[in-house]
């Protein structure tokens, strides 16, 4: 048996001409060109959802240290030290 499968195509390595067709300003220009295309927030929208960011992450934080401080009395007394 062999390890790849008859259906898939072998992994080919990009040729020299192809590597060489990279150009750094080239791609920078691009990025650029797409990040202008981008619908970006308005101040308002920044500011309410970075809010909302704080404010699940306080809820979150206190569930988790509040599971954390129950979880770690509970083994302390019946399980660590009986």
């Amino acid at each position: 048996m062999t390890s790849q499968s008859s259906s898939s195509a072998p992994i080919r390595r990009p040729s020299q001409q192809e590597v060489r067709r990279f150009r750094v300003v080239e791609f920078f220009q691009d990025v650029v060109s797409e990040l202008r295309k981008a619908v970006w927030p308005t101040r308002e929208e920044t500011i309410r959802l970075t809010w909302v960011v704080l404010v699940v992450a306080a809820v979150v934080g206190a569930l988790l240290g509040g599971l954390d401080f129950v979880l770690s009395k509970t083994f302390t007394r019946y399980i660590v030290l009986p």
